[in-house]
C-alpha cells in the first residue's frame, strides 16, 4: 500500500514539474507583445496648470515688435526714424557786384562769383577796356577813363554754365586843361589845390569803417587785434609789402564760430601787383584756417565762406558765419564813393 502511495506522489510531482516546464517554455518561445515604440520627445501629457509649462517668447518686447496688419507693407515692423529733415537751403549762384562806381583812374575792385559749389572756373571780359579793364582770370577791374561799361563773368561748374554782368561807372573830375575848361581866365582866382573827390586820402579811415561794421553786424565785439608778432605769424609777408600804408586786422580767438575782419589800405602809387600781393596774404589766411587751422569743423566751414575784395587801393577780408559777403559789399560801396 505504501508502495502505491509513493508512486502516486511521484507521479503528481512529475506532473507538476512538467507543467512548470511547459509554462516556462511557452513564455520563452512566445513572449507577450510589447507596446509600440514612441518618439523620444513624446511624453505623457499632464493636465495644464496655470503658471506651469515652458516659457513662451514675449512678443511685446522692443526687439520683437508685433506686426501691424493695417500697414500697407504687410505688417513688417518699421524703425521709427522720426520726421525727415528738410534739405539744407540751397543758395543761388550769383555775382559779387552788379553796379560799381569808380571815382579815380587806377581804382580797382574784384568781381567774383558767389555760392558756387565744388570746383569751378571763371573768365572775365570788359565790353570797353578803354573805360574799365579787367584781368580775365582774377576778376580785378581797373578804372581807365571816364565813362560806363559792363564787365561780364562766365562761370563753369558742376551745375552748368552761368553768365553775369556788372555795370562799371568811371566818374571823376576832369583835370585842368581838359575839354570844356578854360584855365587861367582873367577875373577867376585860382583855388588852392584840393584832394580830388574819391582819391585814397579822401576815403574813410579803416578804424571808422570797422566801427561801422561793429554797429551793423553782431559778433564783432570781443576781437583780438593782429599786430606786431601776431601779424607776422598769422599773416606772413604782409608787413614786408612797402606799398602798405595802414593795416587793421582783428579776429575772434578760441571760438566755435570764428569771425575775422582784415582791412588794408595801400599808398596812392601802389601798383596792381601790390594789391594782388596783399590779397594773396589775406586769402592764404582763409585757406589755412578753412583746411583745419580753425580746429573746430564749424569754424573751418565759416572760414571757407570767407571773402576777399579790393577797391581804391584798399583790400578787405571778411569771415563770418552768414554776413561775409554783405560786409564785403559794404566795403566796396564805402571805399568806391
Amino acid at each position: 500500500m505504501k508502495k502505491y502511495i509513493v508512486m502516486i506522489l511521484a507521479a503528481l510531482l512529475a506532473l507538476a514539474l512538467a507543467a512548470c516546464s511547459l509554462n516556462f517554455l511557452n513564455k520563452t518561445v512566445n513572449p507577450p507583445p510589447e507596446p509600440p515604440d514612441q518618439p523620444e520627445d513624446v511624453r505623457p501629457q499632464e493636465p495644464e496648470v496655470p503658471g506651469s509649462g515652458p516659457e513662451q517668447p514675449d512678443a511685446q518686447e522692443p526687439d520683437a515688435p508685433l506686426p501691424d496688419p493695417d500697414k500697407e507693407d504687410g505688417g513688417a515692423p518699421v524703425e521709427d526714424l522720426g520726421e525727415p529733415d528738410g534739405e539744407a537751403e540751397k543758395k543761388e549762384i550769383a555775382v559779387s557786384h552788379t553796379d560799381v562806381t569808380l571815382r579815380s583812374e587806377g581804382e580797382t575792385f574784384t568781381l567774383s562769383a558767389k555760392n558756387v559749389p565744388g570746383v569751378y572756373t571763371c573768365t572775365f571780359t570788359s565790353a570797353d577796356p578803354a573805360v574799365a579793364a579787367v584781368d580775365e582770370s582774377t576778376g580785378v577791374v581797373t578804372a581807365v577813363a571816364n565813362g560806363s561799361t559792363t564787365v561780364s563773368l562766365h562761370v563753369e561748374c558742376e551745375e552748368g554754365q552761368f553768365d553775369f554782368q556788372c555795370i562799371v561807372r568811371c566818374d571823376w573830375a576832369a583835370e585842368d586843361g581838359a575839354e570844356g575848361e578854360e584855365p587861367g581866365q582873367p577875373g577867376q582866382p585860382e583855388e588852392p589845390d584840393q584832394p580830388v573827390s574819391g582819391t585814397v586820402d579822401a576815403r574813410p579811415s579803416l578804424s571808422d569803417f570797422f566801427a561801422t561794421l561793429q554797429g551793423s553786424y553782431e559778433g564783432l565785439g570781443a576781437m583780438m587785434v593782429m599786430d606786431g608778432e601776431l601779424l607776422d605769424t598769422y599773416y606772413p609777408g604782409l608787413s614786408e609789402i612797402d606799398a602798405v600804408e595802414e593795416v587793421l586786422i582783428q579776429e575772434t580767438m578760441m571760438s566755435m564760430s570764428n569771425v575775422a575782419v582784415g582791412l588794408v589800405k595801400l599808398k596812392a602809387d601802389a601798383s596792381l601787383e601790390d594789391i594782388l600781393a596783399v590779397t594773396d596774404v589775406l586769402q592764404a589766411r582763409i585757406t589755412t584756417q578753412a583746411e583745419g587751422g580753425a580746429w573746430y569743423p564749424e569754424s573751418c566751414e565759416t572760414w571757407k565762406k570767407g571773402v576777399t575784395t579790393s577797391v581804391s587801393n584798399c583790400v578787405g577780408m571778411f569771415v563770418a558765419p552768414t554776413d561775409a559777403q554783405s560786409m564785403a559789399d559794404l566795403f566796396t560801396s564805402t571805399f568806391s564813393n
